[in-house]
C-alpha cells in the first residue's frame, strides 16, 4: 500500500511520485491545464487518505534577509509580519527562518524572509487536494529543502557555498549558502535544449553570482566560492575539465548516483535524478512545513491526530495485556508460595504435637491452669488477707480454754461502724477495681462464742470481759460488746443453754475494730 504521494512542480509541470516501503516509484506527469488540473484530481480520488508532500520548484521564490531586534512574543511577531508585508504581497505564500544573531552592537536576529509570489500557479492543485480531504503535509521549497541536503553531503562547513542542480527542462538552480544557512536562490532557464551549453552556462552563472555577492558584501573579494554540482553522469562528463576554475571559484562535481548510493537512496530509473534525489529527501527527512497554509493542512493534522489516538489506543491495549499476563504471574507465584508457607506450617504443627506427646501428663488443662494463675494473681493484688488480725486474736485466747470460738466474720470498711453488704456481687479478675489503700480501711472482726462449761452467768460474764480486756490491749484496737451472758439495762437478756449432758454455756458476740496505728 502506498504510504505517500510525493509532488514535484518544477512552474511547469507537476509529477507525482508513490512512496511505498521506503522507495520511490509509479512517477506520472500532470501538464497545467483543465485537462491536466481533472487528470490530478482523478488521481488523488484513487488515493483517498494518503499524506501529500508538495515539493516546488519554481522561478517565483523570492528572499530577503533581514535584522531585527532580539524580542520575544506578541511583539516579536508584529515585527516580522510588517517585514514580511514590506516585501511580499499579504496574499503569498509567504515563510521565516531565524539564522542565529549579530555577533556584534546590540546582537539583532538574522531572518531569511521567503515567498512564493507565482501563488496562481500553485492554486488550482492545492485546491484539489482541498477537495478530496488529501492530508497535505505541507508545501516545501527545493531551495530550502536543499539547507538538509548540504548537511548530509558534509557541506555545511563551508564558508561560502554555491550548490547547483539542473532540472529536467534544463534550468539550473543555483542556491548560495554562508555557515550552513540558506542566504537566497535563483533559477535560470537554458536558451537552447542538451548538454552542449551546459559548461558555458554554469561558467557563466557562476561568475555573475560571484560577482552579486562581491558586490553585496556577501563574499568578500579575497575569499573563493565553492561550487559543488550535482548531476547525472551525462551531466558530471559534460562538465568536467570544461569549468573556468581559479583560486577564487573552485568547481566540484558529484554524481547524484554514487551520492543516492551513499545515503541509501536508490534513484529509480527513467526519473530526473536531482528530482528524484530531493523527492527521497523529503519523505525520509522530518521536515517541517514551509509554505502551506493552516487551512490547507487541516486533514493532515486532522489524520495525524487520528493516527496518535489510535496508535495510543493499542499501546493501551498493549499494555494492559502486559499488565494482565504480569498480574497472573505474581498471582501464580503467590499461590506457589502461600502453599509453600502451608505445607511448612502444617509440618510446624505435627512437629509441635510429636514433641507435646514426650512431655508428662499435666495435673489439669491449660486453660484451666491459666485461670487458676489469673485467679492467684487478682487474689493477691486486690484481697486482703485476715490472718495477721487472727493472729493477734489469737494470743489472748490461746490460755483461756473456757472461751470457745463458734463464727468469725471478717471484713474491711473505711468507716468503724459500716456493715458489710452481703449482697452485693462478688468481683472477679476481668472486672476487679484497684482497693483502697490499706492504711485506710478498718478490719473489722466479728467474733460469736460461748463460756463453756458454765458455771454461774457472772462468771462467764467475767472471763468475755477479761478477754474483751485483753483484746482491747492491742495497739490500735478497739473491742465493742454485742452481747454479753450477763448484761445490765433494759434490753438486757440472760442467754444460756444447758446441752443435754448438762454442760450449761453461755454465748457472747464481740465487734473488733483494728486499724493498725502508724508507727
Amino acid at each position: 500500500m502506498v504510504s505517500k504521494l510525493l509532488v514535484y512542480h518544477n512552474g511547469k509541470t507537476t509529477a507525482v511520485s508513490t512512496w511505498h516501503r521506503g522507495r520511490l516509484a509509479g512517477r506520472r506527469v500532470f501538464e497545467p491545464g483543465a485537462e491536466g488540473y481533472a487528470a490530478f484530481s482523478a488521481f488523488l480520488g484513487q488515493h483517498p487518505d494518503i499524506p501529500l508532500y508538495f515539493l516546488a520548484d519554481v522561478i517565483e521564490e523570492d528572499f530577503h534577509l533581514e535584522t531585527i531586534p532580539h524580542l520575544w512574543g506578541s511583539s516579536r511577531k508584529a515585527l516580522i509580519n510588517r517585514k514580511l508585508t514590506q516585501h511580499f504581497r499579504a496574499d503569498s505564500y509567504r515563510h521565516v527562518e531565524t539564522q542565529g544573531r549579530e555577533s556584534e552592537g546590540r546582537k539583532d536576529d538574522r531572518l531569511l524572509l521567503s515567498a512564493l509570489t507565482g501563488d496562481e500557479n500553485l492554486k488550482p492543485w492545492l485546491d484539489a487536494a482541498l477537495e478530496h480531504k488529501t492530508p497535505l503535509a505541507g508545501l516545501y521549497s527545493v531551495p530550502l529543502l536543499s539547507q538538509a541536503l548540504t548537511r548530509k553531503l558534509g557541506l555545511a562547513h563551508l564558508p561560502h557555498l554555491l550548490l547547483v542542480t539542473r532540472q529536467e527542462s534544463g534550468a539550473l538552480r543555483q542556491s548560495y549558502f554562508h555557515g550552513g544557512h540558506l542566504k537566497f536562490s535563483r533559477l535560470t532557464y537554458a536558451n537552447a535544449v542538451g548538454l552542449d551549453p551546459l559548461p558555458a552556462m554554469v561558467n557563466e552563472e557562476s561568475a555573475k553570482i560571484q560577482q552579486y555577492l562581491n558586490n553585496t558584501r556577501l563574499l568578500p573579494r579575497d575569499e573563493p566560492l565553492h561550487v559543488h554540482f550535482l548531476g547525472d553522469a551525462a551531466e558530471r562528463r559534460a562538465l568536467e575539465g570544461k569549468c573556468a576554475a581559479t583560486p577564487l571559484l573552485q568547481f566540484t562535481f558529484h554524481d547524484l548516483a554514487e551520492t543516492g548510493a551513499r545515503f541509501h537512496y536508490p534513484l529509480p530509473a527513467g526519473q530526473p535524478a536531482s528530482e528524484a534525489l530531493f523527492l527521497q529527501l523529503l519523505a525520509r527527512q522530518r521536515v517541517a512545513n514551509h509554505y502551506a497554509r493552516r487551512h490547507e493542512t487541516y486533514f493532515w493534522r486532522f489524520n495525524l491526530a487520528a493516527r496518535i489516538m489510535r496508535q495510543s489506543g493499542i499501546a493501551m491495549v498493549c499494555l494492559g495485556a502486559l499488565s494482565a499476563v504480569y498480574n497472573v504471574g505474581m498471582m501464580l507465584k503467590l499461590d506457589q508460595q502461600t502453599d509453600a508457607v502451608g505445607a511448612q506450617i502444617k509440618a510446624v504443627e505435627e512437629e509441635t504435637r510429636a514433641i507435646r506427646a514426650t512431655f508428662p501428663p499435666l495435673p489439669a488443662t491449660p486453660d484451666a491452669m491459666k485461670a487458676a494463675v489469673e485467679a492467684s494473681s487478682f487474689v493477691r493484688g486486690h484481697f486482703y488477707s485476715p490472718e495477721p488480725l487472727l493472729a493477734l486474736i489469737g494470743q489472748p485466747l490461746a490460755g483461756r480454754p473456757d472461751i470457745q470460738l463458734n463464727r468469725v466474720d471478717w471484713w474491711l470498711a473505711p468507716t468503724p461502724d459500716l456493715a458489710p453488704d452481703k449482697n452485693a456481687p462478688r468481683s472477679g479478675p476481668a472486672d476487679a477495681q484497684a482497693p483502697p489503700a490499706a492504711d485506710n480501711l478498718y478490719q473489722i472482726a466479728l467474733l460469736e462464742g460461748e463460756v463453756k462449761p458454765f458455771t454461774t452467768l457472772g462468771n462467764a460474764n467475767a472471763a468475755v470481759e477479761s478477754l474483751g480486756a485483753a483484746l482491747g490491749g492491742i495497739p490500735g484496737m478497739k473491742v465493742v460488746p454485742v452481747s454479753l451472758p450477763l448484761a445490765s439495762g433494759s434490753q438486757t437478756q440472760l442467754r444460756g443453754t444447758t446441752d443435754a449432758a448438762g454442760t450449761a454455756s453461755a454465748s457472747f458476740t464481740l465487734k473488733l475494730v483494728y486499724r493498725p496505728e502508724a508507727p
